[in-house]
């Protein structure tokens, strides 16, 4: 057994369910601009890519020119948007909140990797109170490069010094289980988000379909909890639980609880699909 001491969840769809708000707010900009609006699917399909995506789909979806003053003029209007109430038409999924209590009681770090704009991923989580949860938080601006490349991940490891074998990566998008084998990490695919696993060209270690399920998912990859620890189960230094919005990329950031969970050494190809 080898100790693992980081679980890196992604945002939409994932922790929470943005898709209400992403389709108002981009259609609103859509209509805005005389373009056709989207459909809750087309929406859902693109969700993981980031905001840039989305628009410059639309924009193509509706015969006009993707280039790059009229994307940015789009997402600027989508930002606005969005903004204006970044929680109305999103909810924290089931188990959320009861599993970042247990996980972080166990002293395990846990960390947020999204290829959403830092400006509304913020919103999100600060709004329905999560920051204080994370130590990091990566977004789609916040480095050169986003899901699927390793880079993310691999930042997020060196910001809490963890290697590839004491990292797990969370997410419900082909990009979070590819990204996590570009790292080199485990990954958990949540299967309540807005891909379907027969639709993965690249498999996760393992699927839950509720996160009452996280515990047992982390077992059967070769991970268990630890029981021991004592205090707050939520981060008290602004510093860390503000990392992504903005830091500086290359400051080290010192995991503030002592981490004590296990994993096993070697990782075993393919999949486990846990079945209710």
């Amino acid at each position: 057994m080898r100790p693992a001491k980081s679980l890196i969840f992604d945002l939409d769809g994932t922790l929470v369910d943005t898709l209400g708000r992403i389709c108002y707010a981009i259609n609103r900009a859509l209509d805005r601009d005389g373009l056709s609006t989207l459909m809750p699917k087309e929406v859902a399909d693109r969700v993981g890519f980031g905001g840039s995506s989305l628009v410059e789909y639309g924009l193509l979806k509706s015969g006009r020119s993707a280039d790059p003053e009229h994307i940015a003029r789009l997402q600027a209007h989508y930002w606005d948007e969005y903004l204006a109430a970044p929680i109305h038409a999103t909810r924290v999924w089931p188990g959320v909140i009861p599993m970042l209590k247990r996980v972080s009681a166990q002293g395990v770090d846990m960390s947020i990797c999204t290829n959403k704009a830092g400006v509304l991923a913020s919103a999100i989580i600060d709004g329905f109170g999560l920051t204080d949860y994370f130590s990091n938080v990566v977004c789609g601006d916040t480095l050169p490069y986003r899901k699927p490349h390793a880079g993310p991940i691999e930042w997020i490891m060196k910001q809490v010094s963890v290697t590839a074998g004491e990292c797990i990566m969370i997410g419900d998008t082909e990009h979070d289980v590819l990204a996590a084998k570009n790292a080199g990490i485990r990954s958990i695919f949540v299967s309540f988000g807005y891909s379907r696993l027969e639709s993965l060209e690249t498999l996760p270690d393992f699927v839950i379909n509720h996160f009452d399920d996280i515990e047992q998912a982390l077992h059967n990859i070769g991970y268990q909890l630890s029981s021991s620890y004592n205090g707050d189960c939520r981060r008290k230094s602004p510093e860390s639980s503000r990392a992504g919005f903005g830091a500086d990329i290359d400051k080290k950031i010192k995991p503030s609880i002592s981490l004590n969970f296990y994993a096993t050494e070697k990782f075993h190809p393919g999949f486990t699909l846990i079945r209710f």
